[in-house]
């Protein structure tokens, strides 16, 4: 496999489900985690070279499912299909099928493997949080290094103002990657007082000094608002991960010029307390708006699981992430999308300490 999928695998070796990473049309099985082995009574040895059949039943749905995923690069998802080892009952599963590079993974959640509680899901982020600084903290020293040697040769206040934010990126990258592997924590780890319309306005330079002039980026804040209790880094990486999709969607469907960010007040909102009947206000509201394509309908309902994704090569990890962000800052995340308008609305609280 490649040094990519391996990373993959490092990161599908600790989800609390059985899976599996298969190879073409017949579903050779490459590799499986310790749950697929305790769920089939395998070792992962014994699995590999055999095709995915000859350890499980597969019914009609699944199959038509995986030439889908194969054919299309898309992911899918099957709920309430039956799964059978070939010599035991047949359980009822919900089945995630996703695209990983030249191989396809395969997450099956039963009754006895799917998390009930928070602390099983947490799980898995906290994994998928070890592989992303891995991979995030790499390149960031000779990035860094790259920046300092360029400053002599560059003039213009307007240059070197993007090598100065450029540097800030990558110190607040390193910051956040530091962290990743506390992603999986319940709160977020540097609580401040935080204008969150400097951190829209950060994120629409960042990403407008990638896409140029083919996009434009609107800011329409309410002057109103008061700063919030929040997470400064983690609470950016959400919004550019929201920001980026929108970009990508754009630029490849050929639709769609022009990004929005607008903050408002939102009354009547809110969230129930942890561990509690008590509920808490979320009255901050930023929606992140573009005209382009919108979101495809197969996958509406599961954009914000792990390796959900229509992108060939999408891992199916942002949205994920960003929904962990946000909630961990005690918020939510909406999402309304048609052809011509996808908004994404995140709602917070004012202070975070009031809702943990």
């Amino acid at each position: 496999m490649s040094e990519f999928d391996g990373h993959i695998v490092d990161l599908l070796g600790d989800m609390p489900y059985p899976v599996w990473l298969l190879k073409g049309e017949m579903g050779e099985i490459l590799w499986a985690n310790q749950e697929a082995e305790s769920w089939v009574k395998r070792s992962v040895r014994t699995q590999q070279s055999k095709n995915l059949p000859d350890v499980l039943s597969l019914p009609q749905d699944v199959r038509d499912g995986y030439n889908h995923c194969i054919k299309h690069k898309q992911s899918v998802i099957i709920r309430n299909c039956t799964m059978a080892l070939n010599d035991d009952e047949s359980p009822q599963c919900k089945l995630s099928i996703f695209p990983s590079g030249d191989y396809i993974g395969l997450i099956l959640q039963t009754s006895s493997s799917e998390p009930s509680t928070v602390s099983s899901s947490i799980d898995a982020m906290s994994a998928m949080g070890r592989m992303l600084a891995h991979e995030i903290k790499n390149p960031l020293a000779g990035m860094s290094g790259a920046v300092q040697l360029l400053k002599p040769d560059v003039d213009g206040e307007e240059s070197q103002g993007l090598l100065r934010l450029i540097g800030s990126e990558i110190e607040r990258i390193r910051r956040l990657a530091d962290r990743m592997e506390t992603l999986g924590d319940k709160d977020p780890a540097n609580l401040t007082s935080v204008n969150i319309h400097e951190v829209l306005h950060r994120a629409a330079k960042v990403m407008s000094s990638e896409v140029g002039r083919i996009i434009k980026f609107s800011e329409q804040y309410d002057p109103s608002l008061p700063a919030i209790t929040a997470d400064e880094d983690t609470l950016m990486q959400a919004v550019l991960n929201l920001i980026k999709n929108a970009v990508e969607a754009m630029e490849s469907s050929g639709t769609g010029q022009e990004i929005t960010l607008k903050t408002r007040f939102r009354a009547g909102v809110r969230r129930r307390l942890r561990d509690s009947e008590a509920s808490a206000s979320l009255p901050i509201e930023v929606q992140i708006i573009d005209d382009g394509p919108g979101i495809p309908e197969h996958i509406r309902g599961q954009m914000f699981q792990p390796f959900v994704s229509d992108k060939p090569t999408g891992q199916g990890l942002g949205l994920a992430i960003v929904s962990k962000i946000i909630h961990a800052h005690g918020g939510i995340i909406e999402v309304n999308s048609r052809l011509g308008e996808t908004k994404f609305s995140i709602l917070l609280p004012l202070n975070y300490e009031t809702v943990s």
